[in-house]
């Protein structure tokens, strides 16, 4: 559970840290469901800077109101951040190549110029059990692959080294226990839609097949579709999390069906449900709750994505 103070904000104290703190700057890229990172040799002003960013990045949290992060919910402009827990982190191999920080072997130009880098992080911390990453997606490495770049000091001189650029802000902060999600995009892009992600594709499906009356061919059906669409699996990701899942009976889902505007005898065969071409999408809309009737028109309507009140 997300730590809350009386006001019902995330309880920042235990992230609160100073200079005694070990900071280590990494950068990390993919190789199919594998990650592999490198440590950053920074200099002072650099690692203060970051340093900096880092704290207001927290103090933007403290200072803010969020919500619980849900795959089908999403982050909109009066929402500053979105709380989870690290098991929504879904792909471990680059959550655990982060996390090894000071660690990992120094980055050589090699590294830098032949990767496509997928992050950058600074981790703090001195405890290996208790550390914080400040993550942002994005390769830092610019004008590293140009033939002639040249640096401006009164005279030009060429630079032969990788230059690296970082922003001043952060797109996810993971803690020990929980995930505080700045920007939800490169959030999801980072650790649900990777090669190791899709490797669990077929754990979900299974999982919806036992929870649900779906057929084999159903079932295999969708795992096969939820390594092509991420729509489909933020979807289902969202319905496997769902409190109403176990009342979802045949009967139930008929009901729902027909209330809907929907054809049971289309989506479902006896009382097992269909998933294919034709119906994949009115199937999962349903289970996700993303089909309502307008209040005044009365139309049928589907949501994309959809935001909590």
């Amino acid at each position: 559970m997300i730590e809350r103070d009386e006001r019902g904000i995330p309880a920042l104290t235990m992230l609160e840290f100073g200079n005694e703190d070990t900071a280590t700057l990494v950068v990390a890229w993919r190789s199919g469901r594998n990650a592999h990172g490198r440590a950053l040799k920074a200099g002072g002003d650099v690692t203060s800077s970051l340093r900096r960013y880092a704290m207001e990045a927290l103090n933007k949290i403290d200072s803010t109101e969020g919500r619980r992060y849900d795959p089908s919910d999403e982050q909109d402009d009066e929402c500053s951040y979105l709380d989870t827990d690290r098991e929504e982190l879904l792909d471990t191999a680059l959550l655990d190549t982060i996390f090894k920080a000071a660690s990992l072997s120094q980055a050589i130009d090699d590294d830098l110029r032949s990767h496509s880098i997928a992050l950058y992080a600074l981790v703090i911390g001195n405890d290996p059990d208790k550390l914080t990453a400040f993550v942002r997606k994005g390769n830092p490495v610019q004008l590293a692959k140009k033939s002639l770049v040249a640096l401006f000091d009164q005279t030009l001189t060429r630079v032969e080294k990788p230059l690296l650029a970082f922003d001043t802000f952060y797109d996810v902060i993971i803690r020990p226990s929980q995930v505080h999600i700045l920007h939800q995009k490169n959030f999801e892009t980072l650790f649900k839609e990777s090669e190791a992600v899709l490797a669990k594709t077929s754990e979900w499906a299974e999982s919806l097949g036992k929870a649900l009356p779906i057929s084999a061919e159903s079932v295999e059906w969708l795992s096969n579709r939820l390594r092509q669409t991420s729509v489909m699996r933020r979807r289902v990701q969202s319905i496997l999390k769902s409190e109403y899942l176990h009342q979802l009976t045949d009967d139930v889902l008929r009901e729902k069906m027909e209330s809907r505007g929907l054809d049971p005898e289309k989506l479902m065969d006896g009382n097992q449900l269909i998933l294919n071409k034709d119906t994949e999408r009115d199937v999962l809309l349903l289970l996700n709750e993303d089909l309502w009737t307008g209040d005044f028109s009365g139309e049928q309507y589907a949501a994309t994505r959809k935001a909590r009140r």
